[in-house]
Order: structure tokens, then sequence, then C-alpha cells
């Protein structure tokens, strides 16, 4: 129940910075129909260079928002994962969004990771909450940035969510991931995305930790089963 709720509200969300992404190469190909037969300057970009681009981004936003309205998957047997494809994603989506708070997956995708077990969905469902808690922790600074991290540890693939955002108030600390938790009032499904996620996550042995940052910000761990 609480899973579908929380789905509904992030999935939602994802689906307007998707649409509102999908404007601007379609503005591109309309407007660019009205000069295709003008003259243009050598210093000017060629029509069909502007129209290759704007048709690539058209046909990748259109893989996402396709990706994202996938219904959610039947209860199935955990499989391996690639976590690989599932950080392109989200590193995809937050594109859309154009924000201002910078992600940074640059180590994570560089390291040469084993397939880790779950069911994709839910592991991109559950990441995707980590990483937007993130985001709307940083929201509010000029500079906010989100990096990634991965490592292999025993049996578990650590991937490590590290923000120099609002932080998380001491108080809060013991109650982070019970239901409806937060200090936010905004929205009627508030405080579900960390609770989902670690459910999510522990279904197939993973989980989701924090760790209090040593300065600003907050960092949360997921571990991941490698799959055997």
């Amino acid at each position: 129940m609480l899973s579908g709720l929380n789905r509904t509200a992030v999935y939602g969300q994802v689906c307007r910075w998707l649409i509102h992404d999908l404007r601007n190469p379609s503005q591109a190909l309309t407007l660019i129909t009205e000069i295709m037969h003008e003259e243009y300057g050598s210093d000017e970009e060629p029509p069909e260079n502007t129209i290759r681009e704007a048709t690539r981004h058209l046909v990748g936003s259109i893989e996402l928002l396709d990706r994202v309205l996938r219904p959610p998957y039947t209860p199935a047997d955990p499989g391996p994962i690639s976590v690989r494809n599932v950080l392109q994603f989200l590193g995809a989506l937050h594109r859309t969004h154009r924000s201002r708070v910078a992600l940074d997956l640059t180590q994570a995708l560089a390291q040469s990771l084993p397939a880790v077990t779950g069911v994709e969905d839910h592991l991109e469902h559950a990441l995707l909450n980590v990483l937007m808690n993130a985001v709307e922790s940083c929201a509010e600074r000029e500079d906010g940035r989100i990096v990634v991290t991965a490592r292999v540890i025993d049996q578990c693939v650590l991937l490590d969510f590290a923000d120099n955002g609002s932080g998380v108030a001491e108080e809060m600390w013991g109650r982070l991931f019970e239901p409806f938790a937060t200090t936010k009032a905004d929205s009627p499904f508030a405080g579900l995305g960390l609770a989902v996620a670690r459910d999510l996550l522990k279904q197939a042995g993973g989980s989701v930790e924090f760790e209090p940052a040593k300065a600003m910000g907050a960092r949360f761990v997921v571990a991941l089963r490698i799959w055997r």
C-alpha cells in the first residue's frame, strides 16, 4: 500500500520532468520547419544538425517516459541486475529535471561492478527515492551537489549517496525510515520515500542506512547483495 502511494507521487513527479523536457526538442522541430528553405550564414548551425539533435533528444526522452510509465512488476523472484544500467537510468532522469543540483555519478559508473540481486523495477524505485530525497535536501543551495560512489565489500555492492544539503536534524536520526516521518508537510506522501526504499531493498536482501555527515549534508549507504 505505502509502496503504491509512494510510486504514484514519485513517478508522477518524474513524468512531469519528462513532459517538460520533451517540449524543447518539439519546439525546435516546429521552428526548424519554418526556416528549412531560408538561407543561413556559415556561422549558423545547419538546420539538419538541429533536426538530428532534436530527434535524438525526443527518442531518448520518449524511451525514458515509456520506462517510467511501465506497470510495476508483479511479485517475482529476484534475479541479476546491472547496477550500471540502473545508475545510468537515474542519471538520465536527473538530467531531464534540469535541476541546479549537480549529480556526480563518475566514480560509480567507472567501476566494474558485479551484478546484484533484486527485481529491476524495485531497485530503480528504491534508488530513485534515495536520490530524490538528496535532491530535495539540496534544493535551497546554489551549489547543491550529490556524489554517488560505489565499492565492493565482501558479498555486497555498496552505493554511497552523499550530498551537501541541509542535513538531517539529530532528533530525526532514529525515525528516518519510519513511514511519514518528516519535517516537511507540503505533500500527503511526504516521508514515505526512505521507508519504501528500505522495504523494497530488504525484499532482495539489501538495505539502506543513514550515516551522519562529518560536515554539512547527509550520507546514505545502500547495500546490494551480489548475485550468485
